[in-house]
């Protein structure tokens, strides 16, 4: 193969002696012009195959972060749903004892005796409205300590 690049070089006005080493350069410049050839080509299907496995890795981690985000999003409403429901409830009870509280206290009132002329006014038999507030704060202050409230 050098012998004929060697004659082809001569061919072309080349001087016989100069003529074997050109050949020699010009086949040693096609062999490793052949082998970056090769380098360039295993480096562009490697990073390509590298580049989809790591979209595929990326993207995988991607849905995984995402069921997680919406797992958690979904225990937070969850979550807020119930706190709103409690907060419901305890309005309606702390509702129901205020009217309660204040029909108990009226009732009190209007069951006092008319006052005397001149004397000082009677008075209002508030037992029961005392037992019943008693009672729910022992029963408020059951429900702290349970709860661990400070």
């Amino acid at each position: 193969m050098i012998a004929r690049l060697a004659k082809l070089a001569i061919g072309f006005g080349v001087p016989s002696r100069a003529a074997k080493p050109l050949a020699i350069a010009a086949v040693v410049l096609a062999i490793g012009g052949a082998i970056w050839l090769a380098i360039a080509l295993i480096y562009r299907s490697g990073r390509t195959a590298g580049g989809a496995s790591a979209k595929v890795a990326i993207g995988e981690q991607h849905r995984q972060r995402t069921a997680e985000a919406r797992g958690d999003e979904r225990l937070a409403a969850d979550v807020t749903t119930a706190i709103a429901d409690r907060t419901v409830r305890a309005d309606a009870l702390s509702e129901t004892l205020l009217r309660h509280t204040i029909e108990d206290l009226r009732n009190a009132i209007d069951a006092m005796p008319p006052a005397v002329a001149g004397a000082a006014p009677p008075v209002v038999p508030v037992d029961r409205l005392r037992d019943d507030l008693n009672a729910s704060i022992a029963r408020a202050n059951r429900t702290a300590e349970t709860a661990g409230a400070p």
